[in-house]
């Protein structure tokens, strides 16, 4: 059976071509951390319209895998669009492929493989990637129709694997946002994997924030161990492995054990693609890592990963930034009252401007509204250049209202006329002329108006459309808006206009993939909401995501609490009417906003630590104590936030982790001064006792003497 071998420095990957099905398995001799055993790649479903009924797999190759024998290598006992037994046949490849090789930047190397199916209508391009440097597998593909006749793709898996595993398993995720769904945001779950039980499924990609069930930001990990629920985590293996989705879409992860495997299955839902003669149907990509550790190092090894090889760079040196949004004055805004926020927020050591809903005519009608800045926004976008900051508008990407004017010239461009989202209706970004009309209206906007910041918000950002005059096929949207529709948007501003900088805040934050994070440069966290639920998101999210994809929007009014739970990690966007503060509160503010830059020095490259989870949203102000630390790759500075919201003890004790345990460091607390040194294996032992108020908070320093 036809193979390839793809090495690096930190692992091999091996493709087999067996049975008219590709097969991958990584292993690494260098870098800890679980295997992957032979496991399907890129398997594809097809049915009808001129499909011919090729068998798929020989139900002893598929045994042979040690997956179920059942449409679609997952377990039965699944149920859900387009994740159960789907309408027509896997695709069967050929026997022989054309391999290539290729060095890519960063150490990159890459392997594309094109393989034709059995019958020669469809062609396979594969593709793989590994890194040096990251224990990392990246794999996307490409179907292309061939043929003289169209093909309609019922099923993709995004993302097949089989790790080898001793006793219990355990999975590891974090939810994404949502106002319905539960009051603690960015719940963590560790999730047993045990032979006989159901599988696990969790939703990942576009969901709205209105949206009544757990969603997760499109990340896990895998360990093994005791179950998490009755033992610390220390009583869990070290080796383990992560993955990462790159799909906007509505997607599902499946997990379930069988025959001594953890099986991972990712999926698209209700897929109902037609693939026209000559077009290619990309299959999202997704990656796989190795790591040695906690789910503390699972997820710093994922951000280092990603920031090498997944994000945009860095806006600039001081990114993530200090930021303003005019959204505490709601849509009541106007030049002169905005001019004399640019003049506060330049005061206050601001470095970006945005312009919250209200700024335009009326949402899907992107000029400025006349009675509220009768000279556009360039007398705003202009004094922000001449301070030094940034400036942006808010926009709702996927919405219109049937008033404005595009809504009446192409009524049906709208996928219904009710209100999605503040009286708006939804938008099908897929239907390729409504596609490419607003793309023209963000770069008119963009140069008419002097903006280099967009964020991007809206009631799920992939739209559910059964229109049939549109250029989607029916029925095929949760695709087409992500692929062909949001993401072509996103795109065409990266590639068209490169200096302006993207944020994702769908309807607060939802849409946590990984094709997100390579599209934009950061996203939100949590939508305007209190301070507690605020860290919440902070501490959840820095599992999966760099810190600079923790953008928290700070609604409380400023004090020391209150600032300091919004100074961890970046961007950080103030949200009140800042022009009627008192000096009092400029004065904390500008304090809180400087030692913000301190303190990103550290945190955007650091490693998180989560040490004390905040778990109780009570009332909107929490329960109990919570911390989290960064530490410097080299391990010579770290800092510790502390808070203790509501009740709880009086007194605890913090331990630290993740420093050197020979060297010596000198502790420094904000509000209590030096706390003199200490050998770092006794910190991280013996821990630091502190005692605060309700509503108190500390910020500790740690330096290598």
């Amino acid at each position: 059976m036809p193979n390839w071998t793809l090495e690096t420095s930190t692992l091999t990957c091996r493709l087999t071509l067996v049975e008219g099905a590709l097969t991958w398995q990584m292993t690494s001799a260098t870098h800890p951390g679980l295997d992957v055993a032979p496991s399907p790649l890129s398997r594809i479903t097809l049915a009808g319209l001129g499909l011919s009924t090729t068998k798929g797999p020989s139900p002893s190759a598929v045994e042979g895998l040690g997956l179920a024998a059942v449409e679609g290598h997952g377990p039965s006992n699944v149920e859900g669009p387009g994740l159960s037994t789907v309408e027509g046949q896997p695709l069967r490849l050929g026997d022989a492929a054309d391999a290539e090789f290729g060095e890519g930047a960063g150490g990159a190397r890459t392997l594309t493989l094109r393989i034709s199916s059995a019958d020669g209508r469809l062609q396979l391009v594969q593709h793989v990637q590994a890194f040096a440097g990251h224990p990392f597998v990246r794999t996307w593909a490409e179907l292309v129709n061939l043929g003289d006749a169209p093909v309609r793709i019922t099923g993709c898996d995004i993302l097949n694997l089989r790790a080898p595993l001793d006793g219990r398993n355990n999975l590891f995720h974090v939810e994404q946002f949502s106002w319905n769904y539960r009051p603690d945001k960015f719940a963590l779950h560790k999730v047993q994997i045990v032979p006989g039980r159901a599988a696990h499924e969790i939703r990942m990609g576009s969901f709205g924030a209105h949206y009544w069930a757990p969603t997760s930001c499109a990340w896990a990990a895998l360990r093994a161990g005791l179950d998490p629920h009755d033992e610390p985590d220390t009583a869990l293996s070290e080796i383990g492995l992560v993955l990462g989705i790159e799909f906007n879409g509505k997607s599902r992860l499946f997990a379930w054990a069988r025959d001594g495997y953890t099986c991972l299955r990712s999926a698209i839902d209700d897929l109902a693609h037609v693939l026209a003669p000559g077009q290619t149907f990309d299959v999202p990509a997704c990656f796989v890592g190795r790591f040695m550790g906690d789910w503390d190092e699972a997820g710093y090894v994922t951000q280092r990963f990603a920031e090498a090889h997944v994000h945009p760079p860095m806006p600039d040196a001081r990114y993530p930034w200090a930021q303003y949004n005019s959204w505490g004055y709601g849509q009541d805004i106007g030049e002169a009252q905005q001019l004399a926020a640019i003049e506060r927020c330049a005061e206050l050591g601001i470095e970006a401007v945005v312009m919250d809903l209200g700024w335009a005519r009326c949402i899907g009608d992107w000029r400025p509204d006349p009675a509220k800045f009768p000279r556009g926004l360039r007398p705003l976008s202009e004094r922000c250049a001449a301070l030094g900051m940034r400036f942006g508008v808010h926009m709702a990407l996927a919405q219109m209202s049937p008033d404005a004017p595009a809504a009446k010239a192409h009524p049906e461009w709208l996928i219904h006329t009710g209100n999605d989202y503040f009286g708006a209706a939804p938008l099908c970004l897929s239907h390729a002329p409504c596609r490419e009309w607003l793309i023209g209206e963000i770069m008119r906007l963009i140069d008419e108006e002097g903006v280099n910041y967009i964020i991007q918000d809206g009631e799920d950002m992939v739209k559910l459309c059964w229109r049939d005059d549109h250029t989607h096929a029916p029925g095929d949207s949760n695709y087409a808006n992500a692929e062909h529709g949001l993401d072509r948007v996103i795109a065409a501003i990266r590639r068209q206009r490169p200096h302006v900088t993207l944020e994702n805040c769908e309807d607060g934050g939802c849409m946590l993939t990984y094709k997100m994070a390579r599209l934009y440069h950061t996203s939100i966290t949590v939508d305007n909401i209190a301070t507690y639920a605020t860290r919440q998101g902070i501490y959840g999210a820095s599992y999966p995501f760099s810190l600079r994809y923790s953008v928290r929007y700070m609604q409380d009014d400023p004090n020391r609490y209150t600032l300091r739970s919004a100074i961890f990690g970046g961007p950080l966007i103030l949200m009140q009417r800042i022009t009627e503060w008192t000096p009092q509160q400029v004065a904390e503010t500008r304090a809180a906003i400087a030692k913000y830059k301190e303190l990103r020095a550290l945190t955007r490259d650091a490693k998180v630590i989560h040490l004390i989870a905040p778990r109780y949203n009570v009332e909107g102000l929490g329960w109990g104590w919570d911390a989290i630390q960064a530490v410097s790759p080299d391990q010579s500075r770290s800092v510790v936030m502390v808070f203790r919201a509501m009740g709880g003890p009086a007194q605890r004790t913090i331990r630290p982790r993740g420093l050197r345990a020979e060297s010596i460091y000198r502790l420094r607390a904000e509000d209590r001064g030096d706390l003199g040194t200490i050998v770092g294996e006794a910190l991280m032992r013996d821990g630091l006792a502190l005692a605060l108020d309700e509503l108190g908070s500390e910020v500790i320093w740690i330096e290598a003497a």
